[in-house]
């Protein structure tokens, strides 16, 4: 039975690829981004007394 021995090159591709990973792993770890969505900062501006819906400004 033959013996599998990495070749150098499948080392380093290896170690990239934990890097990637660990990089990965720190981004999980923050919050997600603020992305504004559903946030509600302001009340809407309300159409007044003399307004109609339909009206032309």
């Amino acid at each position: 039975m033959p013996v599998y021995r990495p070749l150098p090159v499948e080392h380093e591709q290896a170690e990239h690829m934990r890097q990637i990973v660990r990089e990965c792993r720190e981004l999980l770890k923050q919050p997600p981004p603020d992305t504004f969505l559903g946030r509600r900062t302001h009340e809407p501006f309300g159409l007044g007394t003399d307004a109609t819906p339909n009206e032309e400004r």
